[in-house]
């Protein structure tokens, strides 16, 4: 059985009751279920009394409690009451050292041992409350016993409302005597169905004492019982699968299914301990859309409707195995933008250099070289394969009719600092090999000359604003054309210069 490892203080629990099951078993050396919100296992090493109001048995320090005493130790001696007693080595609790477990000497009569107050559970979940029990008495001939028979432990589990009314109360079978000291699970489980805000859990010694009934109890449990719930990846069986990042994988819930009418929350975590739901979930599957890079952890949680709010506590909620995705790495390349080009031009698209160690790389049209020349509208792709990955990246090339050797002047402008139509541009299409671009004045003087494209004239001459009226304009230029050849123009026209 799977176990935790802990050692508490006893702590409160909770709540409103409607089913109570209870089962005993003998178990090999174990401590408190997994998942367990509370396990006490009473510490280690010299500890004083348990606090007051959670037994009505007297504390001693007395190895021997005689009736009605209890005492908390980490072995029983066999000389204890004339030899009556089991020599019990250790504790029940595994790998502690020194453990202690709580050694009850049972009152005459039948008496109340031990009582705890139970707080803040969740609606509708099933708990299971549990411990352990050795009864110390040895196996002894039947006879007159300071005239009592021999008597084994007897053990109510009784469950109450805070205001004493009584829930659900059951009575163990005796916990029978052993050649050697044996250690017994009794359990019981409880639904949680109303709003009963506290509960009291308590045990109660059924037997009398006087002669035997005598017992120690250790690893006092505490646990939620979650129906069983599983996730698997589509079409596959495996808890840990490696994806190509940026593809698509579904994760769904397997045979078991968790709690009626569930509401669902999946959730994933980059080391398996801090958990974070992941946006947009809250069906039976999940869609990894995409696979990431690196490995990370799924998991899905399910709970009633009743506790919508409360999905994330362990305690309210169904919690599912754990499938892992390796992702690999993202596209080691991009081929960029989309591309516009002119009719009768060509553009190269270029292979990253160098990709990484071990990638083969194709064209759209299945060449291998470093580079592809477009001269034609269509969606051009690179795809490589690095790792068992498959990457493509697509450029979508369009055309235009580009006449390189067009230009455009506005016949105003008004340099008036609006923002608008300031300078006196001068707008084309293709990149010049040559440009000189002038400016006259009605008198046929030079007062402005650009040998860039990009400089515009912006109504000024020597620093000073010039007026209003009719300027002359030449432009000399030269351009490619579309088969690569280079052609020298000569344009002239006027403009108007508006304040």
């Amino acid at each position: 059985m799977l176990v935790c490892q802990c050692k508490s203080a006893f702590l409160s629990w909770i709540v409103p009751l409607f089913l109570l099951i209870l089962t005993a078993r003998v178990d090999s050396r174990a401590q408190c279920s997994q998942g367990a919100i509370i396990c006490e296992t009473f510490g280690s090493g010299p500890r004083g009394a348990l606090p007051q109001g959670q037994t009505t048995f007297a504390y001693t320090t007395n190895p021997c409690p005689n009736d009605g005493e209890y005492t908390l130790m980490d072995t029983v001696a066999n000389s204890c009451h004339g030899d009556a007693w089991h020599r019990v080595r250790e504790d029940h609790t595994p790998g502690d050292v020194k453990g202690n477990m709580f050694v009850v000497n049972a009152f005459y009569q039948p008496s109340e041992f031990f009582s705890q107050k139970a707080m803040g559970l969740c609606p509708g979940v099933t708990y299971e409350f549990s411990l352990w029990v050795l009864n110390i008495n040895k196996v002894l001939q039947p006879g007159p016993c300071d005239e009592f028979s021999l008597r084994d432990p007897i053990i109510a589990m009784r469950v109450e409302q805070a205001d004493g009314t009584l829930i659900k109360e059951v009575i163990q079978p005796a916990v029978s005597r052993s050649v050697t000291p044996v250690w017994v699970q009794l359990s019981m489980q409880f639904v949680i169905q109303t709003n009963t805000n506290d509960i009291v859990v308590k045990l109660i010694n059924k037997g009398l004492g006087g002669c035997g009934n005598d017992l120690a109890i250790d690893d006092i449990g505490f646990r939620p019982v979650h129906p069983n719930l599983t996730i698997q990846f589509a079409n596959s069986s495996a808890s840990e699968i490696t994806a190509c990042a940026d593809t698509r994988l579904t994760l769904s819930i397997g045979a078991a299914v968790g709690y009626p009418n569930p509401v669902y929350s999946w959730q994933q975590s980059q080391d398996n301990i801090n958990w974070t739901p992941v946006p947009g979930t809250g069906q039976a599957t999940y869609k990894i859309n995409p696979v990431r890079v690196g490995r990370t952890y799924y998991r899905l949680r399910n709970a009633q409707p009743i506790n919508a709010n409360a999905i994330g506590r362990s305690q309210c909620s169904a919690e599912s195995n754990v499938l892992i995705v390796n992702g690999r790495p993202d596209a080691p390349f991009s081929l960029g933008n989309d591309l516009a080009v002119c009719a009768g031009t060509s553009q190269v698209l270029q292979a990253p250099d160098p990709l990484p160690a071990g990638t083969s790389f194709v064209w759209s049209d299945l060449s291998s070289n470093q580079e592809l020349i477009v001269n034609s509208a269509g969606a051009y792709w690179l795809e490589t394969n690095l790792g068992g990955c498959t990457y493509r990246d697509t450029v979508n090339v369009s055309t235009q009719n580009c006449h390189l050797e067009d230009v455009y002047i506005p016949d105003a402008f008004s340099p008036n600092n609006d923002a608008v139509n300031d300078n006196l541009i001068v707008i084309h299409a293709g990149t010049f090999t040559a440009y000189s671009f002038r400016v006259y004045d009605r008198w046929g003087s030079v007062i402005f000359v650009s040998k860039q494209a990009d400089l515009t004239w912006d109504g000024m001459f020597q620093n000073r604003p010039c007026p209003e009226g009719i300027y002359a304009w030449t432009l000399d230029y030269s351009v490619l054309n579309t088969q690569n050849q280079e052609r020298h123009y000569t344009r002239s026209g006027r403009v108007i210069l508006v304040r």
